[in-house]
């Protein structure tokens, strides 16, 4: 009996480790980059422009900013920014 107690903990412990490795492994989509009509809307502008994109679905109105220093793009103005890892804000 103590043989097969100490095989049990054994698959528990490696199960358990499969899905801590699982989870911290990344199933991490690339960000999604802007459309490039939203990068074309803040061309020749300066940082904090407001500024609109057509969409499909009607009217973008956004302000112009440079997220980590990249290029101007319109971003919405109800956008909010991705959670950071560990899921603090």
């Amino acid at each position: 009996m103590s043989r097969s107690l100490s095989i049990l903990m054994t698959l528990t412990a490696l199960s358990f480790g499969s899905v801590a490795l699982a989870q911290g492994s990344g199933d991490r989509r690339p960000p999604r980059r802007p459309p490039p009509e939203a990068f074309e809307a803040c061309a020749d502008q300066e940082e904090g422009t407001l500024c609109a994109v057509e969409t499909p679905r009607g009217t973008l109105e956004g302000t112009c900013r440079a997220p980590r220093g990249e290029q101007l793009v319109c971003v919405p103005n109800d956008h909010r920014p991705p959670p950071r890892e560990g899921g603090r804000q």
